[in-house]
């Protein structure tokens, strides 16, 4: 059945459901929603995606798992909120949210939503209980990691802007309501790292893969994991070539120059991510006003323009934020399935301006087809650049083009570089990297406790990568996890310290259990 404006409005003000315009077709095993083939909610689904996850992870990062999943369901309503744009509804963010909760209910999702405050940077809604928080009531705790990634995801996809949602309250655990407040958050590292190491986000939420190309990524920075079959072959093949105590030994010290560098790599990587967001987003800012006072984008013929202002071969706003900023700026054209350079203070090799030139498919796929803002780092014209690319919608919604932004490294840190690592936590770096090793599946923690009379520390763990690879053979074999501890704590508090492991679960102890102590000098 068609829908129009009136239509929209009517099911806002709940004078109608949205019953005749879902479609079921038995035969083909279809449901559709609008026209839309959709999904409908059997029960045992959620509860198996939920279990999966707990399986492999806990119910905690379960939760977690599956709100990032359904970030990817929010995202769909970018086609909804573009439908409302081209029939002369444009919503607020949080109208948006309840219309898209109200037409779920009617389908079967929980209960009706009630909008509690909205704001710009905030949004608190509650509902009496939520799908999920009655399938999954036996787990009792908050549980509703589904309506988390789906609010976050319609919130991010219609405003362009970075939420981040979390549950106060949950039908689940006993609560009166399950209630979610959304805030809009700035992208810091801080902020992240601190999610990871509270257990409130999985650090593989920041991991980029790309298998073709052999590389993994965490929060945009290249890291190394190593398979656990090549650890063993390499293990064995250094004790064969030089005896298991000379091995251990290298073991324990590349290991813990491996720490070292990655608290290293936590530290300037915390900083420069900072610093890069809070230009690029300030440039973004500039660069956006600058047309945007000329009126709303669209395409004009074959070009693209904010208001009367055609931006194609006018190089006017462009060069006025080198000039005023500093920094490179470019509007890329969404022509065909391609986005092409059409104003740029890029200066190519040859010495003139990068017309003409498209974007990469990385870029392409995140910023054209999701919609989402990218950040990142890339060589332009022979110089390291922070780089950040953000989505032209028109007043349709329509993504037709994008606007970038581009600084030298050297000038977003500078000297602010090691200002700011002095005040980095340095509980908060070393916490980081434990549960970087930890939900990568290195080693499983327990606890950690502190002896104020002998100054030694003992950290207990489940398992380690070689306890588990080795097996019960008789003896202490965690060399490597020895070393990587000490590492850790020696690069995250700037103090000499000796790990030994003292109990090990290859030996036939209940957990591996390490005692760090001060190095003599």
């Amino acid at each position: 059945m068609k829908i129009g404006r009136e239509d929209f409005e009517a099911l806002i003000k709940g004078d109608k459901t949205i019953a005749p315009y879902i479609e079921l077709d038995p035969l083909a095993g279809a449901y559709s929603v609008f026209g839309v083939k959709t999904a409908s909610n059997p029960n045992y689904l959620i509860k198996a995606i939920y279990e999966m996850y707990e399986e492999n992870l806990n119910k905690k990062l379960a939760v977690k798992a599956v709100r990032k999943l359904f970030r990817s369901v929010g995202a769909g309503s970018g086609g909804l909120n573009n439908l409302l744009k081209k029939l002369g509804m444009d919503l607020k963010p949080e109208e948006i949210l309840m219309l898209v909760f109200k037409l779920q209910h009617q389908q079967g999702w929980g209960a009706p939503f009630e909008l509690v405050s909205a704001s710009e940077k905030q949004i608190v809604l509650r509902t009496k209980h939520t799908f999920e928080s009655q399938v999954m009531k036996d787990w009792n705790m908050a549980v509703c990691g589904l309506h988390q990634g789906w609010i976050e995801g319609i919130l991010t996809t219609v405003t362009g802007k970075t939420w981040f949602c979390l549950e106060k309250t949950c039908h689940a655990k006993g609560d009166e309501y399950c209630e979610f407040v959304a805030d809009r958050v700035p992208a810091s590292w801080k902020y992240r790292a601190e999610a990871v190491v509270k257990g409130e986000s999985a650090i593989t939420e920041f991991i980029e893969h790309k298998p073709v190309e052999g590389k993994i990524s965490l929060m945009g920075e290249p890291v190394v994991m190593m398979p656990r079959f090549i650890f063993t072959s390499m293990t064995n093949s250094l004790k064969k070539t030089m005896g298991e105590a000379p091995a251990s030994g290298v073991n324990y010290r590349a290991y813990m120059d491996m720490g070292r560098e990655n608290v290293e790599h936590y530290r300037r990587m915390s900083v420069s991510f900072d610093l890069s967001r809070t230009k690029l987003d300030k440039d973004l800012d500039e660069l956006h006003k600058r047309f945007a006072v000329n009126g709303a984008p669209s395409v004009s013929g074959d070009k693209i323009a904010f208001g009367s202002h055609i931006v194609n071969d006018n190089f006017e706003v462009v060069d006025s934020i080198e000039k005023d900023l500093g920094s490179k700026a470019t509007v890329f054209q969404k022509i065909g399935d391609k986005a092409i350079r059409v104003s740029t203070n890029v200066i190519g090799a040859d010495g003139k301006r990068a017309v003409g030139t498209e974007i990469s498919s990385i870029v392409y796929e995140a910023v054209i087809k999701k919609g989402q803002t990218y950040y990142g780092t890339a060589d332009v014209v022979g110089k390291k650049m922070v780089v950040a690319y953000e989505p032209i919608r028109s007043s349709a919604g329509e993504i037709i083009g994008i606007l970038f932004v581009g600084i030298p490294e050297d000038v977003v840190y500078g000297p602010l570089m090691e200002e700011k690592l002095k005040k980095i936590n340095s509980k908060t770096i070393c916490d980081m990297a434990f549960a970087f090793y930890s939900q990568m599946g290195w080693f499983n923690f327990v606890k950690d406790e502190w002896d104020e009379a002998t100054k030694i520390q003992t950290i207990t763990l489940a398992h380690t990568v070689e306890s588990e690879s080795f097996g019960n053979i008789g003896k202490n074999v965690c060399y490597c996890t020895a070393g990587l501890l000490a590492g850790i704590i020696e690069g995250s508090y700037g103090v000499k310290v000796q790990a030994k492991e003292i109990k090990c679960k290859s030996k036939g102890d209940e957990h591996c259990v390490f005692a760090i102590t001060h190095k003599p000098e």
